[in-house]
């Protein structure tokens, strides 16, 4: 079963001093790298990242990746609605994807084996699969083939969640604390740091 792992890194960063995704956050690593890593580590599938208002900048951090693609969105101000839309429509006219996976580039928690958990669950049953943060739905989120025309209508700021809570719609989700914690800001960045320890090699 083909699942298209899609980052959305588009977003402006307006809380953090800079391109937050370029921003080292342990090991040398930038935000934008680890979250590649963290879907490489699924197969060998290319990695689709959806840049936007740091374009540039996430082009050159990457530039030594492999088997990454950048799809970069123009509209990157309309939110995060227009990301996901972009990826869809792209990712609609290639043959065989079963499914497309979407991750947030700042959800530094979240590892491989998180991630796994929900393609697991989607290739045993492909329907729409989720992360419950304990208060909401949200991504790491996955959407089956058949929604790949409805995701590209999206335009909003507030992404595919709708599709998550729609009445009457089968979301099936898993409990993933994790995927709430992102970094919006650097007093957010020096205390995920802080937290694991990590060596910034500044």
């Amino acid at each position: 079963m083909r699942i298209a792992k899609v980052l959305l890194a588009a977003g402006q960063s307006s809380r953090f001093d800079g391109c937050k995704l370029i921003a080292n956050v342990g090991n040398n690593k930038t935000m934008i790298a680890r979250a590649v890593d963290v879907l490489q580590q699924l197969d060998a599938g290319a990695v689709y990242v959806v840049s936007g208002a740091w374009h540039n900048e996430i082009t050159q951090a990457l530039k030594h990746y492999n088997n990454v693609e950048i799809i970069c969105n123009l509209d990157w101000q309309q939110g995060l609605g227009k990301s996901i839309a972009l990826a869809a429509n792209q990712l609609r006219h290639s043959d065989g994807w079963d499914g497309i996976l979407f991750m947030l580039a700042d959800q530094v928690e979240l590892e491989a084996c998180d991630i796994q958990q929900l393609v697991t669950r989607f290739q045993n049953n492909p329907t729409r699969w989720c992360a419950n943060y304990g208060e909401r739905l949200g991504v790491p989120a996955i959407f089956p083939h058949d929604d790949f025309d409805l995701l590209t209508t999206l335009s909003n700021d507030k992404g595919a969640q709708h599709l998550l809570r729609e009445p009457g719609g089968i979301v099936n989700c898993i409990l993933l604390n994790k995927a709430s914690a992102d970094i919006d800001t650097v007093e957010q960045l020096n205390c995920y740091t802080a937290k694991t320890g990590a060596k910034l090699n500044n």
